[in-house]
């Protein structure tokens, strides 16, 4: 239930930013539809930001004390952004901070080729997010090169194509009830300037008319519709193509050789559906959920004051969005506020976009070496910074709780279960580090496991069949020897555990041990 309650909340807010940001009709001398696709296709510019989210507690509820801890740490949270600069779509920069009730966390980030580059202040060395072609195969070594290529395309055909899909959206949308819009004069970046305010307003309880209003519209556009679907087939049948072009479906292909072919079919099950949905749409509403239908009041709100110059380019912007959660619903919280505050200058004159030294190597987040797990990144950090406070402390991201419920023997375990050898419980090795977010590494030569943990520097090795363990070069004697079962090594859960600096508990009823480190 608390999962449905916070989807059906961010549902509901991310449905209002879309009505709103997505366009809307003219207004006065205004055409606000044009000034939200303008500013989608500024190519270059430099700007600012500041975003907070604020929370307040809901008196009727009293909160878990770990509950509390965390809405004291993060009621009031801010990122401020004070350098933002795009050199053209597929270049930019970020200079800022994150701060919460305990401290302040500058950052730095760069965009170059959908590649993104996080220099975070207490992280020993820059943090890489690699594209797509990276990331859905850990190396993008990994994917035949047309596909790569393929796929970096599409990246960059997605940028340019965005002012052309807005504008769908921007043609259809109906305003809402509260917009207006005049002549005001502003400052941005210290530059007086005559600006077109835009200020609109919308509520919970107008959303289903502005959806529906849309989706009227969106079936009248036919033209429009079809340029919209053209644009998409245009960007993702390539690729399409180069995934499939060693195991084509026939059913499929015609589809991806011939557009018109591919835009008409979609285009007729797209108004199919549309007008089913239109003519169930206000039964679908009053038999909606009562818990679903109390969102949709004047308690949700956004509010925006958008300053458009005459090339329809929003320089200035400071919106709100607020929704209070019904009484004893929200787990002890009553209301959630986000403000933003948004300017923009030297707009498509030439910017460089800052750069991030990586001379010095850098942290892969889904790089060829596997998976960076949060202890791996902890264990990156110095240990005196803010972020490694934040993580550690204040959000524990290393804390670890791990059931395992122990086999009679190993005849039963089929190799994942640990069991029980004459009171040691013996649990295979690969998946308790792993689950520890530690490495391990099998020498067959040697027989021998060496687990390494990166939070405490800890180097484990045991050798099957041995009674001896050393921890960090140490040697110390183990209950039981290490053994193969099946091609999986097990070892006693106390010394794979407790040399990674957890604890071990045992809960008789059930028959599980319990691994837990904080």
């Amino acid at each position: 239930m608390r999962t449905k309650r916070w989807n059906a909340m961010l549902s509901l807010v991310l449905v209002g930013i879309l009505v709103l940001l997505a366009g809307c009709q003219p207004v006065g001398n205004v055409d606000v539809g044009k000034a939200m696709a303008g500013s989608l296709a500024v190519k270059s510019s430099e700007g600012k930001q500041t975003v907070t989210l604020e929370l307040t507690p809901d008196p009727a509820v009293t909160m878990t004390p770990e509950g509390k801890r965390m809405f004291d740490l993060f009621s009031k949270v801010k990122i401020d952004i004070t350098e933002m600069k795009m050199q053209d779509q597929l270049h930019m920069s970020l200079k800022g901070a994150f701060e919460y009730q305990k401290g302040r966390v500058p950052f730095e980030l760069v965009m170059s080729d959908m590649n993104y580059t996080l220099k975070i202040e207490g992280a020993k060395k820059p943090i890489v997010i690699r594209n797509g072609a990276t990331a859905m195969n850990g190396s993008a070594a990994e994917l035949p090169k047309e596909l790569q290529e393929q796929i970096q395309q599409l990246s960059k055909k997605a940028v340019e194509a965005m002012p052309s899909l807005t504008s769908f959206f921007t043609r259809n949308f109906p305003n809402p009830s509260k917009i207006t819009a005049a002549e005001v004069n502003e400052t941005v970046n210290g530059e007086a300037l005559t600006l077109q305010k835009i200020h609109a307003e919308i509520y919970g309880n107008e959303l289903l008319g502005l959806v529906k209003g849309f989706l009227t519209n969106v079936l009248a556009d036919d033209q429009g519709l079809k340029d919209f679907i053209g644009v998409l087939y245009d960007l993702y049948v390539p690729l399409l193509k180069e995934v499939t072009k060693e195991n084509a479906d026939e059913t499929l292909t015609p589809y991806l050789n011939n557009k018109s072919l591919a835009v008409d079919f979609i285009h007729t099950f797209l108004k199919t559906h549309l007008e089913q949905v239109l003519k169930e749409f206000d039964a679908s509403v009053e038999s909606m959920d009562p818990e679903a239908k109390a969102w949709l009041s004047e308690s949700l709100s956004l509010k925006t004051d958008l300053y458009v110059d005459k090339d329809y380019i929003t320089r200035k912007s400071n919106t709100e969005i607020g929704f209070m959660l019904p009484q004893g619903k929200g787990d002890g919280l009553k209301s959630v506020k986000i403000t933003s505050a948004y300017e923009l200058w030297n707009v498509n004159k030439p910017v460089q976009a800052a750069s991030i030294d990586t001379a010095g190597g850098v942290i892969e987040l889904n790089g060829a070496e596997g998976r960076l797990t949060p202890s791996k990144f902890v264990a990156s950090l110095d240990p005196n910074s803010q972020l490694y406070k934040l993580l550690k402390d204040d959000l524990g991201v290393t804390k670890k709780n791990i059931d395992m419920i122990v086999e009679d023997s190993k005849e039963f375990s089929y190799g994942t279960l640990p069991y029980n050898d004459n009171g040691t419980i013996m649990v295979p090795a690969r998946f308790v580090v792993e689950e520890l977010d530690a490495d391990v590494k099998w020498d067959e030569a040697t027989k021998q496991v060496t687990v390494t943990d990166p939070l405490s520097g800890a180097v484990l090795v045991l050798t099957i069949g041995s009674n001896e363990a050393t921890v960090n070069g140490k040697t110390v004697q183990l209950e039981k020897p290490a053994i193969l079962v099946e091609g999986v090594t097990y070892v006693p859960v106390r010394a794979v555990s407790e040399g990674l600096g957890a604890k071990v508990g045992w809960e008789q009823e059930t028959q599980t041990v319990k691994i837990t480190r904080d």
